[in-house]
């Protein structure tokens, strides 16, 4: 028999290596797959997520899997100071989840001056978390602009007069215009809407269903304890102190833009990328600032959003604020509505329009002592002459109505 040579030896023990070694990895792959095909069936059961066949059941799998990989990449870095997590939008593409649930569109409008000059010395910390309402869900329509402009709404009667009241979404996006839908609309119309309905619906009584419909609000009497002012709109070129003086009054609609991280979030304080702002997609409700345990290095935007409470910090989150930095483009457009009925013209015609000449007369004086009231300046000189002055000014605009029916 003749001898085997050693380096024929050698390929065989390099081979076997290789085949080992080739299996040991098909193995942890196929462990791979059997784990995260789990995870994404426990997450299907979690969210009541169905497919419908097996094609879309695989293709939701693999965007599944790379979102999961990213989030536990960043996770387990650990270089950030938030976190991120799997929520109801991890079988969706970046760009299927902004199509359908983000939504802000931007129109130049009249602006309010925020010259420094006119800035008050505001608190370190604000927190309008109870004078607004739970966190609502917008669903996959793309109207966040309809939930900022309650939400900011809802906020202000709350300050003004103590009364939380849950205004109807459904409403306003019915109701605003062709231009503003599911596909993305306008805050500003959205507010000029609220201001010229005389008060909104309750949410119980115009439930919110996802979809627009045909606006049901004509034979419907106004809600008056609902019903604000003009709206202002301000450009802030990136100026927080401008943002902090408007929320230390009331809650603020902003523009912000959602990136893919947004898309994530989970807790902590955000910190978009260099380059997050740049896109203006999303609106959120700046309800407050603070900082971490009073350390002014991480100061940061408290901010509701209108994706359920199982997105974020309980459906809210914190964004860093601060360092000029203008975080995802927070302080670039704020929106919100005021108690000022100068530019409403609604109320004299309804005085002109009604009963006999001395409930004519007694209704203007009403009218004209509830604007006086609902005029002044929300950036008053305390919340409680700030709630004062609301509840004044709704009592006679209530009792100028009641007289004229």
């Amino acid at each position: 028999m003749a001898p085997i040579h050693s380096s024929h030896r050698l390929h065989g023990t390099l081979l076997l290596l290789v085949l080992v070694a080739a299996t040991a990895f098909l193995s942890a792959a196929a462990g791979r797959e059997e784990a995260l095909a789990a995870r994404h069936e426990q997450w299907m059961a979690k969210h009541g997520r169905l497919y419908t066949d097996a094609a879309e059941k695989l293709h939701r799998q693999e965007v599944f899997a790379a979102n999961a990989w990213h989030v536990d990449a960043v996770n387990q870095a650990g270089n950030r100071t938030y976190t991120l997590g799997l929520n109801q939008f991890s079988d969706l593409t970046y760009e299927e989840f902004a199509e359908k649930h983000l939504g802000y569109s931007h129109q130049p409008v009249a602006t309010v001056n925020m010259s420094k000059a006119q800035f008050r010395s505001t608190p370190d910390s604000v927190d309008w978390r109870g004078a607004v309402t739970q966190v609502k869900n917008q669903l996959s329509c793309a109207c966040c602009w309809a939930f900022v402009a309650v939400a900011a709404t809802e906020g202000l009667v709350k300050v003004a007069t103590g009364n939380l009241i849950s205004m109807s979404e459904q409403q306003v996006l019915d109701c605003t215009g062709s231009r503003s839908t599911c596909k993305g609309g306008y805050i500003n119309d959205a507010l000029n809407y609220i201001t010229a309905s005389g008060g909104l619906q309750l949410e119980k009584d115009y439930a919110y269903s996802g979809q627009q419909g045909a606006c049901r609000s004509s034979g419907v009497s106004p809600n008056s304890a609902a019903s604000v002012g003009a709206p202002r709109f301000a450009s802030l070129h990136g100026d927080e102190g401008a943002l902090q003086e408007l929320v230390a009054s009331q809650p603020v609609a902003v523009a912000v833009e959602a990136d893919y991280d947004f898309q994530h979030y989970f807790a902590g304080v955000y910190t978009g990328s260099s380059s997050c702002g740049q896109k203006l997609n999303h609106a959120v409700t700046v309800v407050g600032y603070g900082n971490v345990d009073g350390s002014e290095k991480m100061e940061y935007w408290m901010v509701k959003n209108q994706w359920g409470s199982g997105w974020g910090e309980g459906g809210y989150m914190r964004l860093t604020r601060g360092n000029g930095s203008n975080n995802c483009g927070m302080a670039t457009y704020a929106y919100y509505p005021t108690y000022d009925l100068s530019s409403r013209g609604d109320s004299m015609a309804y005085v002109i329009a009604g009963g006999p000449l001395v409930g004519v007369v007694i209704a203007e004086m009403m009218f004209r002592t509830a604007k006086l009231f609902l005029s002044l300046d929300i950036h008053g000189p305390g919340q409680k002459v700030i709630a004062i002055n609301g509840k004044l000014g709704k009592f006679f605009l209530g009792y100028a109505q009641h007289i004229l029916h």
